[in-house]
Parts: structure tokens; sequence; C-alpha cells
């Protein structure tokens, strides 16, 4: 009896298709990643990570939190808007106070600038803030108590040393107490964390414009006041910030429970 002859296997040579197609879904999940990422939304990133970890039966690092290293794409951006944000604000505060040619506001790359001719702040060698003028430090305050970031002010002088009446021997001396007078009004307006604000005075060593016109000296006595967003130490402060006016709230409201407890 003949033997049968063994039907040939069919589609031996299709087997690349598998690992082929598998190949084709990694690489389009890859360019879905790479989307997600590019678009800088945290719930739509959540959203992302969650189905990816359906789709391929693994268990993200956290379900509602994206991994750390993807929290940390889109930094630079996130300060660009807040930078963007607290200048609109400053410049809404020069329109509505018809402060235009007075105080300017700019984007630098620390933060923002906020720049104060000294004239409308203060009297000639003196470091007592204009009344009239306190209602600009206000609002100013209160856009860095909603910031929460480190502040720098810093003093500027002309090249015409004080004059004989004057309280201050030097440049220096008066550059750095109006600074200290307006870090000083500041943290009282704003009720602020002192160690968020720095106060320096430079004298005459930073001219914006030359001194050899009395424009051009005018424009160099002035007050400066810098949000600093581009800076490693901005979270540590925004931490302690925060845990402080959780401490100062939770204090006044045990202060008010003591005292109506006393008028009972």
């Amino acid at each position: 009896m003949a033997k049968k002859k063994k039907h040939e296997e069919h589609g031996a040579g299709e087997r690349w298709a598998v690992p082929y197609a598998d190949f084709l879904s990694l690489l389009l999940a890859l360019f879905i990643a790479l989307f997600a990422i590019s678009t800088i939304d945290k719930k739509k990133l959540a959203s992302f990570v969650e189905a990816i970890s359906a789709a391929f039966s693994f268990k993200p690092i956290s379900s509602s939190t994206p991994p750390s290293i993807i929290e940390g794409v889109g930094v630079k951006q996130k300060r660009e808007d807040v930078k963007k944000k607290i200048k609109e604000r400053v410049e809404q505060i020069i329109k509505k106070l018809n402060l235009e040619g007075k105080v300017s506001v700019e984007v630098i790359p620390m933060g923002v600038r906020i720049r104060i001719l000294d004239y409308i702040l203060f009297p000639p060698c003196s470091t007592e803030i204009n009344q009239e003028y306190k209602e600009l430090l206000n609002g100013i305050a209160e856009i860095i108590k909603e910031a929460k970031l480190p502040v720098e002010v810093e003093g500027h002088t002309d090249d015409i040393p004080p004059g004989p009446t004057c309280n201050y021997p030097s440049n220096w001396e008066l550059s750095a107490s109006r600074a200290a007078a307006v870090v000083r009004y500041l943290i009282t307006a704003g009720n602020l964390p002192p160690y968020l604000f720095s106060a320096v005075g430079y004298a005459d060593t930073k001219p914006i414009s030359p001194n050899n016109t009395e424009v051009g000296r005018r424009l160099n006595r002035r007050i400066e006041i810098n949000l600093i967003t581009g800076t490693d130490k901005e979270p540590d402060l925004k931490e302690k910030a925060d845990f402080i006016y959780k401490e100062n709230s939770e204090e006044k409201n045990e202060k008010q429970k003591t005292t109506a407890e006393s008028k009972r």
C-alpha cells in the first residue's frame, strides 16, 4: 500500500507578520507618547498614561500623577506663562493709576522687572514713600502674594553725590536704604514672608541712560522690583510660603475661636 503524502504546511513564510505587527504597535505607542508629551497638558497626559497602562497591561508608577520625569517636561514653558501673566497684571495697574512713562514692566531672562522712577516714590534725598503712590506698591504686593516668588528690589541713583543737607553720605547708602524701604513696605502691605525678599543698592554703577543730561539722570534714579521665576530655589521658597500662610491662617482662626469662646 502506498504511503499517503503529508500535506505541506501552509503559511510558514508568514511567521514574520506577528513580530512585525508588534513592532508597529510599539512604534505607534512611541509616537503617541511623544505627541502627548509635546502638548504639556497634565490632564491629557494622565489619561494617556492610564490608557497605555490598560492597553499593555502594566501598572503605572501612579494612577493619578504622571512619572516625575514627565512632570519636568514643559517647566520652561510654564515659567514663560507665569512671566506673561505677571506682566499683564502689572500693566493693568500702571494703566489704572495713569503711570505710563513713570513705571514700566518687562520680561527678562530671570523673571519680570518692574521699573519705577524714584521721584514718584520718594522726596529728594529721602526714603519715606510718598502716600499717593502707595497704591502702586499695594498692587505689586498683591501680585507677589499670589505668585509666591523670590523678589529682589534694587535701588539706583545718578552720578551726583548727595548734598550736604542729606542724611546719607553717599549714593550707596541712599540707594540701599530706598531699596530696603520698598521691601519693608511690600512685606507689611502684603503680609508677606521676609525671606522671599532681598534688597540691594547699586548707587550709580548701573545706569540705563547717560548721566550728562537731566533727562538721563532722572531715568537712572529708579527702583527696580524683580520677580524671579528662573531659579532653582523657587520650589523651596513656594513650599515655605505655603506653610507660613497656612500656619498664619490656622493661628488667626484659633485666636478668633478663643475670642468667641471668651465672650460666651
